[in-house]
């Protein structure tokens, strides 16, 4: 699929290397992780985080909510395909498909909207924004969604494997049964 070759390519660079707008180097460079990384965070904790990045950890902060423009997209669509695939391979059709496939879009438009509050948060330092606490809640919902998401897919996914292995016993029954039943003819 080419959407989990884009998104294995794109949260490789992401979250695994020092490009500029990973958040290896956002982390690194603020000393601790950004709040869109964190289940929840406080006011508070918002503005705090900006004021540990100082200048050089705020424009590192300032790449990395550039490329997550992107994220949200590449991840939704990932994961929003992968369990539209295994739904299928389920045997489910129709709305309920639709609907749960639809999930991972959801986290998506929460990721961002805690992008939105992050920027503004960015844009009214040193002053708080009146929305640094909505971007915890967004993050919040961004990872519960997501989370629920994966969690589905990997239900479907064990309950393939688990039909594979059973079909694949009966039929090595079904051969074995075959081949006594040759024998004693």
């Amino acid at each position: 699929m080419v959407s989990t070759a884009v998104f294995l390519a794109f949260a490789a660079v992401f979250f695994g290397t020092r490009a500029p707008f990973s958040i290896p180097t956002v982390e690194s460079t603020c000393g601790q992780p950004p709040p869109d990384v964190r289940f929840t965070s406080s006011a508070a904790e918002v503005n705090d985080f900006l004021s540990a990045c100082g200048a050089t950890g705020r424009s590192a902060y300032t790449n990395m909510q550039l490329a997550d423009l992107a994220y949200p997209a590449v991840f939704g669509l990932f994961l929003a395909t992968s369990l539209a695939v295994a739904l299928r391979r389920l045997g489910i059709r129709g709305p309920v498909l639709v609907a749960l496939a639809m999930l991972p879009m959801l986290g998506a438009a929460f990721d961002y909207l805690e992008n939105v509050f992050a920027w503004r948060a960015i844009a009214a330092f040193p002053e708080p924004s009146g929305t640094d606490g909505l971007l915890g809640l967004a993050s919040a919902a961004k990872t519960t969604t997501f989370w629920l998401a994966g969690l589905l897919l990997l239900a479907i996914t064990v309950k393939l494997a688990i039909r594979t292995i059973h079909r694949r016993l009966r039929r090595l029954d079904q051969r074995s049964t075959d081949a006594v039943s040759t024998e004693t003819a």
